[in-house]
């Protein structure tokens, strides 16, 4: 038989067992980029399926339907990454700052691009409200009607860009194709040399405002313009 000190050897050994079945039922913490692909898988297949499907999507125009998933996959990764909000937390006030700071910040492309933002969003929250799927889109829906002339200004403007938008527009307006590794490279070593010559002052990137912060999840970012 076994004596008081094996019992409670026992028992111990017992606790530590439980303690450790516990921990291994507890899911480990997701990742920043796993959570970002489960929002947009969210949004473009279950919430962008439906969408496609309804009236408000048939309704746009052939050049805003073609840009819809990506409009709709770059609103989702900003939200998320600069203001830490997943789809259902998404609302009016940062659906504002999304649209008419990052889209304009981040996004290396022409005006027929931007045109599209303001109907396709308007459309995919029209969408989302008429089937319940998100508690502030009809708010979001009202508001955004009235950010088209901001967003198509911003996007124009140099001072609104970030450094990586800066680059690849200079880029662009030089000739060089962006998506030819050797020639970005050889861009970079010519365009640093000019720089080295001329004087920081000469930079594109001299007194350029700061890029906004990834911040996941938790408060919003402090924009430094």
């Amino acid at each position: 038989m076994a004596g008081a000190s094996d019992c409670n050897r026992i028992i111990r050994v017992g606790e530590s067992m439980m303690k450790i079945r516990k921990k291994r039922t507890i899911p480990p913490k997701q990742s920043p980029e796993t959570v970002l692909n489960e929002c947009l898988d969210l949004v473009i297949f279950d919430w962008g399926e439906g969408f496609c499907a309804s009236s408000h999507f048939k309704n746009l125009s052939e050049d805003e339907r073609l840009q819809s998933e990506s409009i709709a996959g770059f609103f989702t990764d900003f939200m998320f990454n600069y203001l830490g909000l997943a789809p259902l937390e998404w609302d009016a006030d940062a659906m504002k700052e999304c649209c008419v700071h990052f889209f304009p910040e981040k996004m290396s492309e022409g005006p027929d691009f931007f045109r599209c933002i303001v109907p396709v969003l308007s459309a995919f929250f029209a969408y989302l409200d008429e089937h319940h799927l998100q508690k502030n889109a009809a708010d979001m829906a009202r508001e955004i009607k009235n950010l088209h002339e901001r967003i198509m200004e911003q996007s124009s403007n140099p001072d609104c860009w970030g450094m990586a938008k800066r680059f690849i527009m200079a880029a662009r307006s030089d000739g060089i194709d962006v998506m030819d590794s050797k020639a970005v490279q050889k861009y970079i070593v010519a365009y640093n040399q000019k720089v080295l010559r001329k004087g920081p002052a000469s930079s594109m990137f001299y007194n350029a405002p700061h890029d906004s912060k990834v911040v996941y999840k938790g408060k919003k970012t402090s924009r430094k313009r």
